[in-house]
């Protein structure tokens, strides 16, 4: 009989779901830590869930921008695997400050390869109805969706212990070797045992990879997600304009991705009282939104931003995936990452 090369996959957010998965789907014998219930919450958890790069421009970082486009093609082969998809909304609308700033922006995104349109005001009006005044021009990416990421995370983990997997919930302190190679993981004092380990739980990894020796340079960026109190149907899509990205809710509400105040915590009621007037503005709301919820989420990013994928230190059988945006990279990092692991 064959023997199961048996994986330890760490961390059970989008990423690590996505690893567990894409092993499982290549014949591996799958274990699946996460951290469980009343953990700190996840980068996953969020997540705006913006799956596309019109919102970035091509400029700013051209290698990171052309993986975003290679990334984007892999949800079609995932949802080949797997069916539908928890998508809310299709399609995202944006536009500067002028009409000038937003024409550049469009004809650098045609010249990086992004499949956008340039759209009049009365085609914003069809699509957007609800806006208060609509730009004269804006950029329609009708590639790009959004998806609920706690929910892509749990299609693969049930996809993933459908093929077999194990899911097992606990905090990992430290990972395992003899001899030059890895054996495991101790988990809340239990020796839980594997051929190879992938730390795959963001920034957490950092200190896993530090207890076999391993230093890896990563660190935490914060970023805001609020959660508004109004009608999700008065915006159809994804909106980036006048300093805010916009989108309806799973359920309910509108969802706002913001960056993370100089004041800190201080700043963060101030920021999402100025959102909400904002947005009130935008979509000519007879009050402004009361706050759901504002959630702070620690993005793991790499040193040089580009993503870890791969074999890590010296050890044999030990490998890390700690990516930004971990959302829109997963279903790529993950088939990446398996090929990494099998063929060692």
């Amino acid at each position: 009989m064959t023997h199961k090369c048996k994986v330890l996959v760490v961390g059970g957010g989008v990423m690590g779901a996505s690893v567990a998965w894409h092993l499982t789907q290549a014949g591996a014998a799958v274990t699946l830590i996460d951290q469980g219930p009343g953990s700190t919450p996840s980068a996953t958890s969020a997540s705006f869930g913006w799956v596309g790069a019109s919102a970035s421009a091509p400029s700013d970082d051209p290698d990171a921008f052309a993986l975003r486009l290679h990334a984007l093609e892999e949800f079609k082969r995932l949802e080949q695997a797997l069916g539908t998809l928890p998508v809310t909304v299709r399609g995202a609308l944006s536009w500067g400050a002028t009409k000038n700033e937003t024409a550049a922006s469009i004809a650098e995104h045609l010249a990086a390869g992004s499949r956008v349109e340039s759209w009049s005001a009365t085609q914003v009006r069809q699509k957007e109805p609800s806006l208060a005044a609509v730009p004269d021009l804006a950029m329609w990416a009708p590639d790009d969706f959004a998806l609920e990421p706690v929910d892509l995370a749990r299609c693969f983990i049930q996809a993933a212990q459908v093929g077999g997997a194990t899911v097992l919930s606990g905090k990992v302190q430290c990972v395992l070797s003899a001899g030059g190679r890895v054996t495991g993981v101790e988990m809340q004092g239990q020796a839980i045992y594997a051929d190879k380990v992938v730390l795959a739980n963001a920034y957490g990894a950092l200190a896993l990879a530090a207890s076999a020796g391993v230093a890896l340079s990563i660190e935490q960026q914060p970023a805001v997600l609020l959660r508004l109190d109004a009608d999700r149907t008065l915006i159809r899509h994804l909106l980036c304009a006048q300093d805010l990205e916009l989108r309806p809710g799973k359920e309910r509400g509108l969802m706002s991705a913001l960056d993370y105040p100089l004041e800190g915590k201080a700043g963060l009621q101030s920021l999402a009282e100025e959102t909400c007037q904002s947005i009130a503005q935008l979509l000519k709301l007879p009050s402004v939104p009361r706050v759901l919820s504002i959630e702070v989420g620690q993005r793991p990013m790499t040193c040089n931003k580009l993503p870890l994928c791969g074999p890590i230190g010296s050890l044999d059988g030990l490998f890390a995936v700690v990516a930004h945006p971990g959302v829109i990279l997963a279903p790529l990092l993950g088939r990446q990452c398996t090929q990494a692991v099998l063929a060692a």
